[in-house]
């Protein structure tokens, strides 16, 4: 039987069961953010009464879901597990499919695929954005693949997420892009590094920044080593990167005033490997950036865009208006948020 035909008879039978779940769903995720927490610390937060959290504290230790210390209240391994397996089955519980398949529908992808919950808020749905995407990486990926990846926080999250694979041969993992000034560990060379460890594969690194000058770059792009990943990247045929919103992005990349007035004037909504777009996923300026181009990413075969939490639906649209050769990853937030648009 269908799983969301089960929540609906269960729904329809004992719907205080849902109820209860979500409670005591909300209680550990509160307890997971905050820990260690007070009783009346919790009760306030959640808006419940000190008598009835009392009772369900009393309850989850008594299944080894949590532990008290003097401190407050903390979740045991038991209970972390759990908790991120009630959140996934929320994919079933919102009835997410039906939600893809509108998303598919109005961005003309190829595939869809939305965790649940708002990944801007809640660290759980952003680890479930990252596993979804590398699972889908790991489905994508075969002998003789060039994977690039772009650089960020939802890459790196991803990379983390994704399994160590043994038995492909010949690949290749490569920085989409070069290098921001950010930290170290979410730059696109840091990542293509730890992804090439979990899947015993060979990599390259993009030694060169993303912010340079056009004649800095072409002297620095005539550098052998520096041509021979920037030729490989023109081979990428599986491609996992993030989409950001164009503001953002233009603060990451530390850009000087003339970039901030162009995307005020212009409206622009959103930024991918260094080229900035409106909301109609036109190309209103491109930034010095180096590594993959528009043109390769239209072409490549198989791409994977990631990006959750609502202020993210107006890139996403944008990015899709532009090229609808991908599959997304996102969460129920920035679903919602975009099927409004």
């Amino acid at each position: 039987m269908d799983i969301n035909r089960i929540f609906e008879i269960q729904n329809k039978i004992v719907p205080e069961t849902m109820d209860l779940l979500m409670k005591r769903y909300e209680i550990l995720k509160v307890v997971s953010t905050f820990e260690p927490i007070g009783r009346r610390n919790l009760s306030t937060k959640l808006g419940i009464s000190e008598r009835i959290m009392r009772t369900e504290i009393d309850k989850l230790k008594e299944m080894d879901l949590i532990y008290i210390q003097s401190a407050g209240v903390k979740l045991t391994d038991a209970g972390f597990k759990l908790l991120s397996e009630i959140h996934s089955t929320f994919y079933y519980i919102n009835n997410l499919s039906d939600i893809e398949l509108k998303l598919m529908e109005k961005l003309k992808l190829k595939r869809v695929s939305v965790v649940s919950g708002d990944a801007e808020k809640d660290a759980f749905t952003f680890n479930d954005l990252g596993k979804k995407a590398g699972e889908i990486v790991l489905e994508l990926i075969k002998n003789d693949t060039v994977l690039g990846i772009s650089g960020g926080t939802t890459m790196a999250c991803v990379v983390n997420q994704v399994k160590r694979k043994k038995g492909i041969k010949n690949v290749l993992v490569l920085p989409a892009r070069g290098g921001l000034s950010e930290e170290l560990e979410i730059q696109a060379n840091t990542l293509a590094a730890n992804l090439a460890e979990k899947l015993g594969s060979s990599y390259k690194l993009l030694h060169i920044p993303d912010n340079l000058d056009e004649q800095e770059l072409n002297i620095l792009k005539n550098n052998k080593l520096i041509n021979d990943v920037l030729e490989d990247i023109q081979r990428i045929n599986l491609l996992v990167f993030g989409l950001g919103n164009a503001l953002n992005m233009a603060v990451r990349r530390k850009s000087d005033k003339s970039v901030f007035d162009k995307i005020k004037s212009d409206c622009l909504t959103a930024e991918a490997f260094g080229y900035f777009f409106d909301k109609e996923g036109n190309v209103k300026m491109q930034t010095n950036s180096v590594g993959i181009t528009l043109d390769k990413f239209k072409e490549i075969k198989n791409s994977i865009g990631v990006a959750g939490g609502s202020s993210k639906a107006e890139a996403i649209y944008a990015i899709s208006k532009f090229n609808n050769n991908f599959i997304l990853v996102t969460d129920e937030a920035a679903a919602k948020r975009i099927l409004e648009l």
